[in-house]
């Protein structure tokens, strides 16, 4: 039960929280007994009871804190139980029959009515419940909104079946404001006065005492644990032990109470903290949910994000170009997040995933310390890393007012997402199997995002399978896009740089090492050479097209001497072409083929992960003579012209 108290506690440091709303239709973090619901119509109200206005409400001011009780933030079936305070039509309205035909349509009315006048002849009832009470006493609220234009009456005197949001109006959600004179809040659902009385009320309410294995205390507990933890219409629960004829406890336990019993508070706000912690802060896959937060509410790094934006932020555009800048950016950003978090600071990681509708289980779940937490995250952004160009970040707006992005280059971990989305690719657009390309690849995405979580919090080995499947993608330029396979290089290389460092503890740059004598980088090396030959003769003619070492990527890490004799005798003509350039090249591909042993030369070994690392270090070297030589061109141009 250590998640429960971790979360509890969490609520507890974080009260301030409790009850604020923002206009980013974020879950706030809500009082116990309360929840949340999208209202259609606002009711204004005066302090004596009395109707003064009403109005539809627009989607982004809907979302409603509503008092609830243990059956009411679950209800289901055709006789659902009310709400305290805010309802639907058919509950709140006294008139609901006189113009809605509706079976039993004044039996939902009377037991609102009952538990609202319940509460209100309590000791905790605050005035502008009462004064709620008193207008719904007078049973004309659907008379006032259809005078008031808010809902539209049919020519037989009844609610016209008018869509209402996703609803017809019959079903429309009323909240309530009440204007006191004196009082700076109206909103019954902003009031934590309102809250406070409420919760007071049914707390007074709770009669079943038992000893909660959270507190330690005898305390009222509670069987009905609160749903909705991922996202409004979330029916799986973490705690329930509702099923007595199957074998959810049968056979290890007589009854349910054997298993376990949590205080109703301490439920509460356990469940509200890890709703609003989700909303917040979460990663979601569809049912998949990861959240890392301090018990505190201190700002930590986003563990499934890239280093740009979990580290360092988006918004500090500021690109490094060495592992050395690199290394000290880092250093900064980790102390930036070490002022928030001491020692004894406590960092909760939980992954949750439900296997059935029902049922919420956590697949991953730790504790740390701010320091331990700082240190395991630092590990994986400063031994995953390569340098990316396929990050886009926003760059204004364009002529017709549109927001622009543009592409930066980045040092750093890629985000597991992206790892996982280059392992097993993209489905393709327009593919009649396109449904179920997008149902694996959101399992395999799952997959690969709990497999990740231990090599990011725990420390442990990056899986060899995952690094196999990104270099044999990476080995095949032809069946991508341009810019998938400049991303798929890239992140390749950072899995290759990781994967090397966890099993042999081998360190290798980003920079092109030319002293590097490893078969498979030189081997890598050569293919970079016969691509830039062939894509050099190729642009001097205006061809645009793909180059026989991509073409044939695959087959040269398979078969390296092989296919670098397929290649030389095609890069014969290419050679001829460019001249004094061809001449130049022929020269560095002869002095690196002299590198390799001849008896490793001619091997029939395929080669090693590390082809991939001396491919992009010397196909970017080739890359950085361009844009020097385009840059002097253009500087060329600008001094004649001035």
């Amino acid at each position: 039960m250590s998640w429960i108290h971790k979360l509890y506690n969490t609520y507890q440091n974080c009260r301030s929280e409790v009850g604020i709303t923002g206009s980013d239709e974020k879950t706030p973090l809500l009082p116990i007994a309360h929840s949340t619901q999208n209202a259609q119509i606002e009711v204004i109200l005066n302090g004596g009871g009395n109707f003064l206005r009403a109005k539809m409400l627009e989607k982004e001011e809907a979302v409603t804190i509503i008092p609830v009780t243990e059956d009411s933030a679950t209800r289901s079936g055709t006789k659902p139980p009310p709400h305290p305070l805010c309802d639907k039509l058919q509950y709140v309205a006294g008139d609901y029959s006189n113009y809605v035909e509706k079976k039993n349509g004044e039996e939902f009315y009377k037991k609102y009515m009952e538990q609202l006048e319940n509460w209100c002849d309590s000791p905790y009832c605050n005035n502008k419940v009462k004064a709620v009470l008193t207008y719904l006493q007078k049973k004309t609220l659907i008379s006032d909104l259809i005078e008031q234009k808010v809902l539209v009456g049919d020519s037989n005197g009844t609610l016209s079946k008018v869509k209402l949001g996703a609803g017809n109006q019959s079903d429309a959600f009323i909240r309530f404001k009440v204007e006191i004179s004196g009082e700076d809040e109206s909103a019954v659902w902003l009031d934590k006065d309102v809250y406070n009385s409420y919760i007071k009320y049914y707390l007074s309410l709770q009669q079943d005492v038992k000893l909660c294995y959270v507190q330690g205390d005898k305390i009222p507990c509670s069987e009905k644990h609160p749903a909705k933890v991922r996202n409004t219409g979330d029916k799986a629960k973490l705690i329930s032990a509702n099923d007595a004829t199957g074998f959810t406890y049968r056979g290890r336990f007589v009854d349910k109470d054997q298993v376990v019993s949590v205080g109703y508070e301490t439920s509460q706000k356990s469940h509200n903290a890890l709703r609003w912690l989700i909303d917040k802060q979460g990663y979601k896959n569809g049912d998949q949910v990861v959240v890392a937060w301090g018990t505190k509410n201190q700002t930590i790094p986003e563990i499934l994000e890239d280093t740009q934006g979990g580290i360092f932020g988006e918004e500090e555009m500021a690109i490094v170009s060495t592992e050395k800048e690199f290394a000290k950016r880092l250093n900064k950003a980790i102390a930036g997040y070490g002022c928030d978090l001491d020692t004894k600071a406590e960092i909760v990681i939980m992954g949750l995933d439900a296997a059935t509708t029902g049922r919420l289980s956590i697949t991953y779940y730790r504790e740390l310390d701010g320091t331990d937490f700082l240190n395991r995250i630092k590990h994986w952004h400063s031994t995953c890393i390569w340098q990316h160009s396929y990050k886009t970040v926003p760059d204004g707006l364009d002529e017709k007012g549109k927001e622009k992005f543009k592409v930066i280059s980045f040092i750093g971990a890629p985000s597991p997402k992206d790892i996982a989305t280059i392992g097993f690719g993209s489905p393709r657009e327009n593919s009649k199997t396109q449904k179920k390309q997008l149902e694996l690849k959101d399992t395999l995405l799952k997959a690969t995002i709990e497999r990740l979580l231990p090599c990011i919090i725990d420390g442990a080995k990056l899986p060899y399978d995952l690094v196999n499947l990104a270099v044999n993608r990476a080995s095949s330029p032809v069946s991508m896009e341009k810019w998938e396979w400049e991303k798929a290089l890239t992140i390749t290389c950072a899995l290759v740089r990781k994967y090397k460092y966890d099993k042999f503890k081998e360190v290798w740059e980003m920079a092109l090492d030319e002293n590097q004598k490893d078969r498979s980088y030189i081997f890598g090396r050569l293919l970079a050479i016969a691509q830039e030959i062939e894509e050099y003769a190729l642009y001097t003619t205006n061809e645009k097209r793909a180059t026989n070492a991509e073409r044939l990527m695959h087959q040269f890490k398979l078969h390296p001497y092989k296919t670098w004799g397929i290649l030389t005798d095609k890069l014969r003509p290419y050679i001829i072409r460019l001249g004094a350039k061809g001449a130049d090249l022929t020269e560095l591909m002869t002095g690196v083929n002299s590198m390799i042993p001849y008896e490793e030369f001619i091997s029939q070994k395929k080669l090693d992960d590390s082809y991939i690392l001396g491919y992009y270090c010397q196909r970017q070297v080739f890359i950085e003579e361009k844009k020097k030589r385009i840059e002097e061109s253009a500087k060329k141009k600008l001094e004649k012209i001035n």
